[in-house]
């Protein structure tokens, strides 16, 4: 049975085995050493045997040093996809051959807080965004954007607006197919957050799906099993 420990807010800051996160060859990460001034770097997760050490190395096939060095103490963040999670580690090796990559420290438990409710799938398909419900959008322009993944509860879209102010309401409209032929989905959702995509001048745009009729359930449904790359 989990530990669990409440945090200023709403939030719940659970106690899980590492083992129980189901983490995956090639996730991304985030390190930072326990020094002041020092910043946070782009890392991931190669793999992990319990009790004996987790391997994390560089971001990206380019990356040529974890940034880490023997003795460190690092705190690791990551995302799972539904859980947001963290824990301190000390660095006990560091390797450059066959490929680079540190070995940390193996935590008995790390901190983790749901996020979502449920996995996201990664997706591409175009799509199209208004300010407010569905049943106001007839005489307004579309922002014109990209899904980048989507569950039954909620998506996280790429858009060259921001769309809206967080907690406002938006109608999002998927331009998907099933074999071949038109499936157009129409759903109301809440801005959960905007944030700019890199140096591409997009945003990403994380949303929560409101109330949704019966055919848009089963559409939902059909795009959380089917990826499109």
């Amino acid at each position: 049975m989990s530990e669990q420990t409440t945090t200023p807010g709403p939030e719940l800051v659970e106690r899980l085995p590492l083992k129980l996160l189901g983490l995956r060859t090639g996730m991304a990460l985030q390190t930072r050493r326990l020094v002041e001034g020092t910043t946070k770097a782009e890392a991931q997760f190669y793999g992990a045997i319990e009790s004996k050490g987790v391997m994390v190395g560089p971001l990206g096939p380019e990356g040529q040093s974890t940034g880490l060095t023997e003795g460190d103490v690092c705190v690791v963040r990551g995302f799972t996809g539904q859980l947001e999670f963290s824990f301190l580690s000390k660095v006990l090796q560091t390797f450059e051959k066959p490929f680079a990559y540190a070995l940390l420290a193996y935590p008995a438990q790390v901190d983790c807080r749901t996020v979502r409710k449920s996995l996201r799938t990664q997706t591409s398909w175009p799509c199209q965004l208004w300010t407010g419900e569905p049943s106001g959008i007839a005489e307004l322009a579309a922002v014109e954007g990209q899904l980048v993944d989507i569950s039954m509860a909620g998506a996280m879209v790429k858009a060259s607006s921001p769309v809206g102010p967080i907690g406002g309401a938006i109608t999002l409209t998927i331009s998907a197919e099933i074999e071949g032929e038109p499936l157009p989905i129409t759903v109301a959702a809440r801005i959960c957050h905007n944030n700019p995509a890199g140096e591409d001048q997009q945003f990403c745009i994380g949303m929560a799906f409101g109330a949704t009729t019966q055919q848009a359930k089963l559409a939902l449904h059909y795009l959380t099993q089917t990826p499109r790359k």
